[in-house]
């Protein structure tokens, strides 16, 4: 065999060895997903390609020096709304909605596990203890709601709604404001759905608020 031949030969040889412990360490490594799997000197782009391809979907991607933003779970809804509207005594019938609806709720509150079914079961949850806040207001007085007559069957204002619309921001919207955008829409949706002198108009009004206040992104933020 001449001599250009035997080089030939050799390469071959070699880039076949190449490929046999690039192969083994795909299997050995977990298909090169696993951390510190082996990758071949000066094989960076093979090695980019093959951690590009195994990242799970589901993966909350961490940006340094940036904070990773959480709602809250299932374990905590109820809490978290008492402690920022100042609830004190949670109903029996708050407490029935909550089980049933616990289980569409995310767990720990991750917004990659963030639904729909998760929204509107706040959105239940929300509006029951919407309910046990106004009767605790009626009872000891105004405060979220302040000024309003709560047993009333005539609306509030547009400026007493408003104004409640800003104090549920103010106790639960964590490090925002509400904007008059959304105050506009917020008033504008109690005036569309209750009329001026309808029976209860007044606690209507104020569980629409309440209610679409609480369940808000911005209120759920941990």
């Amino acid at each position: 065999m001449g001599k250009s031949s035997q080089i030939k030969v050799k390469r071959l040889v070699r880039s076949f060895q190449t490929a046999v412990i690039l192969v083994c360490a795909l299997v050995v490594y977990g298909q090169g997903c696993a951390e510190g799997g082996f990758y071949p000197q000066g094989s960076a782009d093979i090695a980019s390609t093959l951690n590009a391809s195994c990242k799970d979907p589901n993966e909350i991607e961490v940006i340094p020096g940036a904070k990773t933003a959480s709602l809250a779970g299932a374990n905590q809804i109820v809490h978290h709304f008492a402690a920022c509207t100042g609830l004190e005594s949670i109903s029996g019938s708050t407490k029935a909605v909550y089980e049933e609806k616990s289980p569409s709720m995310s767990t720990y509150g991750a917004v990659n596990t963030v639904t729909g079914p998760y929204l509107m079961s706040v959105h239940s949850v929300a509006g029951e203890v919407c309910n046990d806040v106004i009767d605790q207001e009626i009872a000891r007085g105004t405060r979220l709601f302040a000024g309003w007559n709560l047993s009333s069957s005539s609306l509030p204002s547009q400026s007493q709604l408003a104004n409640a619309a800003l104090n549920f921001s103010l106790s639960c919207w964590k490090d925002y404001e509400l904007s008059n955008e959304e105050r506009d829409i917020v008033v504008d949706a109690v005036v569309s759905s209750v009329n001026s002198n309808e029976v209860d108009a007044s606690r209507k009004a104020a569980v629409i608020i309440c209610t679409s206040m609480l369940a808000s992104l911005n209120a759920l933020l941990n």
